[in-house]
């Protein structure tokens, strides 16, 4: 486990990820979203 975070500056690449779709129906990578266009990510901390 990491001591630190990497924290990414405004303008910065994110690093390439893949996620689990919310209704478990495939996998979504941050490079196939970014084919289609434009993609902002919002980052939500908190518990559920």
């Amino acid at each position: 486990m990491k001591n630190k975070t990497d924290t990414l500056e405004i303008g910065s690449q994110a690093p390439n990820f893949s996620l689990d779709a919310a209704n478990r129906d495939g996998t979504f990578t941050l490079e196939d979203l970014l084919a289609q266009g434009t993609l902002i990510l919002e980052f939500l901390r908190g518990t559920w």
